[in-house]
């Protein structure tokens, strides 16, 4: 944007607007230093102005304090006084009462800052006939003294009051470093009907000992230093506050009287007041968020935070009346200035005028827009008249241009009609190249359609089989128990008749039926064991079919499921000279998919069984478990003849097969990967040579949640 204003001012526009630039930059310079020299020198002043009345005001807070804690101080040299006159000149109860109640009397009538105090004595110090011992005086309506003892009652229990729990819980005050131990309680609202904001400071009482023997208590009203506080002004619009530390109660702020004694944090910005640890002197706090006030606080020795909420818009008032007046006188002088350069830039620049207004009329427009240039009339001989000369040649040149450009043109154009022409007979053979490329990509589609469902067919087709060969060899397993059961039932039946017949007759002697009975408890016990061993392998059979159906993940003993396993395929493997052999280094529990392990263990032994040995000899199929941190590693190894390296790298593809006279359909072992990789989410990995055998490592993580006591119970 800036380019093309630049371009649509002429050059006497452009000093113009170039001076009026300077100007106010150097205006604005001028300016923002004067603000800030003003700032600087107000800020100043204010500071000074803000101190006096912090140092003030501070001090004030702060003897008020002292004056409290000394004369809490004097009233516990009292009690204390009472105390030895009591056991040591062996004073009665009733003149200790009269002393106690003058003292009080003439104490608070001289000290008018407090509402009230007494005298606290342990239970039975005094009196070991009195538990409570606390004469108590305060100011009335009226500010007149009134002495009571109506605080001495197990109702008001002065012994666990929160004033009284202070010194008792901190230990009597014993690790303070002053002479005297004293406390401050946090500021609460007289209850006895006055409602005013107040403080209760402690002096603790001890005997020769140094052992405490009761508290004397002054009681501060609030109401004089907040109304105090509440008048102060550090500038016409601030906002006084004073806050309790250790509470973080707020105790007078006049802009919202009624947060008096809320939390602080009802004030955002209040927080960093009391949160900050305690420094000397006024502390500053400038980013309120969402605000244009500062803050200046002080915190008293006593744990008083007295502060001013002073809006900015204060301190720079006078700034902004300086800045307007200089603002207003500046803006006059320039304006008079540009004035001044608007009528000499008209009297400088009218020779240009006439130069610039003779060449526009040179150049006119014909019919659609042409620009028609004519010769530049010019009769003045001056320092325009070259550049005249020089702009007519200019123009006849750009004319023989024009002519050139025309023809060429022209010649374009009838180029462009060419290759529209053949740009159309080309995208008419793409749309029919597109067209027999989406016929051949939909065959292509459906034919993989059909290799997917035929291949996942065959994969179940694998999985019954796998299943059918598991009952074939159950069946098998069972058929020898079963035999041996009715050839035991058939005996049975035998010596009962016989028994049966010769007792009827009475003709069976007691050896006869002795020996009767010895061969019926021995067919009995070969009747048991087999039918408990027809039970095993049919509970095994079933486990193991029902965990190949479902595949879903449970806790089981991974050692005494892979026997089971090895069992419902021994048939299978009595039908071959090899064997079998488990190496367990420990008992490992596994939460896993029991049906796929199945299935991967079945496999992987029918492929040995299928693949690995020939006729010549014996093999043996080695079934290892071990576990390495939280890896279960399972490795089944043959000592069978191996395979070549170019068989080890296809071993897990689909369809792939060694031996053609075999019915399976090369989908075993990518059964087996699919099962790891997905449903147990290990890794499984082939090692094999020629001669050497072959080896297959299985690498499951075990999994890191607990397995309920139910389950493995």
């Amino acid at each position: 944007m800036l380019p093309t204003l630049r371009q649509n001012m002429n050059i006497k526009t452009r000093i113009l607007v170039f001076v009026i630039l300077f100007e106010v930059l150097a205006y604005s310079t001028l300016q923002i230093f004067n603000t800030l020299i003003y700032k600087q020198a107000l800020d100043e002043f204010k500071q000074g102005e803000i101190r006096a009345v912090f140092n003030t005001t501070i001090s004030k807070i702060n003897s008020l304090t002292q004056s409290m804690e000394q004369s809490v101080i004097d009233l516990a040299i009292n009690g204390e006084a009472l105390y030895q006159l009591r056991h040591t000149n062996h004073l009665s109860t009733d003149a200790i009462s009269a002393l106690a109640q003058s003292t009080l009397i003439k104490k608070f009538s001289s000290f008018r800052q407090a509402m009230g105090g007494g005298l606290w004595y342990q239970p039975y110090v005094i009196d070991n006939q009195t538990r409570y011992f606390g004469p108590y005086v305060f100011r009335d309506e009226q500010d007149n003294i009134t002495f009571t003892w109506d605080l001495n009652t197990p109702e008001y229990d002065y012994l666990n009051q929160d004033w009284y729990r202070l010194a008792v819980d901190n230990d009597w005050g014993r690790k303070q470093p002053d002479f005297r131990a004293t406390f401050w309680t946090e500021p609460y609202r007289d209850g006895a009907g006055s409602f005013s904001l107040m403080m209760t400071v402690d002096a603790v009482m001890v005997d020769s000992r140094q052992e405490p023997i009761g508290l004397a208590t002054v009681d501060w009203s609030l109401a004089q230093i907040t109304r105090f506080l509440d008048s102060i002004r550090v500038t016409e619009n601030a906002i006084p506050f004073l806050f309790h530390r250790a509470s973080g109660l707020i105790l007078s702020y006049p802009a919202d009287v009624s947060l008096v004694m809320e939390s602080t944090t009802q004030l955002p910005w209040a927080a960093p007041l009391i949160q900050r640890p305690h420094q000397a002197g006024i502390n500053q706090i400038s980013a309120l968020q969402h605000s244009d006030n500062l803050v200046f606080y002080q915190t008293t020795e006593q744990g008083f935070v007295f502060g001013s909420l002073v809006p900015q818009s204060d301190l720079r008032r006078a700034v902004d009346e300086v800045s307007r007046l200089t603002l207003l006188t500046g803006s006059a002088i320039g304006l008079g200035f540009i004035l001044l350069m608007i009528f000499i830039l008209r009297a400088l620049f009218s020779p240009f005028d006439q130069v610039l207004s003779t060449i526009k009329r040179s150049i006119s427009y014909g019919k659609n827009k042409q620009v028609m240039l004519n010769q530049v009339e010019y009769d003045k001989k001056n320092e325009f008249t070259p550049i005249i000369t020089a702009l007519n040649d200019v123009y006849h040149q750009v004319k023989t241009y024009v002519s050139e450009i025309e023809q060429t043109n022209a010649q374009l154009m009838a180029s462009q009609q060419e290759v529209r022409q053949l740009n159309a007979m080309l995208e008419k053979k793409v749309a029919l190249r597109t067209a027999e490329l989406e016929t051949k990509t939909k065959e292509v589609t459906d034919s993989l359609e059909r290799l997917r469902r035929t291949q996942q067919q065959l994969v179940e087709n694998e999985k019954h089989a796998s299943l059918g060969r598991l009952v074939a060899g159950v069946a098998h397993q069972i058929n020898t128990p079963l035999g041996i059961c009715v050839t035991a039932a058939s005996m049975l039946e035998n010596i009962a008749k016989t028994v049966h017949d010769k007792a009827v007759t009475g003709k069976m002697s007691k050896n006869e039926f002795n020996q009767a009975h010895e061969k019926i408890m021995q067919s009995a016990e070969l009747l048991s064991e087999n039918l408990q061993r027809a039970t095993n392998l049919i509970t095994s059979f079933k486990q193991v079919a029902v965990d190949n159906d479902k595949q879903q993940n449970r806790w089981f003993n991974l050692c005494e499921y892979i026997d089971s396993i090895l069992l419902s395929l021994r048939s299978r493997i009595e039908q071959t000279p090899h064997r079998i052999e488990c190496q367990y280094e420990q008992e490992i529990r596994l939460f896993a998919s029991p049906g796929a392990l199945a299935q991967i263990l079945s496999q992987l032994v029918e492929n040995a069984l299928t693949y690995a040995f020939d006729d010549t000899r014996p093999g043996t199929i080695t079934i290892g478990v071990s576990q390495q941190h939280e890896t279960l590693n399972i490795k089944v190894s043959d000592d069978g003849c191996g395979m070549p390296e170019a068989v080890r790298k296809q071993v897990f593809d689909p369809f792939f097969s060694t031996s053609k006279e075999q019915l399976g359909n090369g989908l075993g072992l990518h059964i087996v990967y699919n099962l790891v990789i997905q449903k147990l989410g290990g890794d499984i990995r082939c090692d094999s040579e020629p001669g050497s055998g072959t080896t297959f490592t299985i690498s499951i993580p075990l999994s890191k949640e607990s397995e309920p006591e139910s389950q493995h119970q």
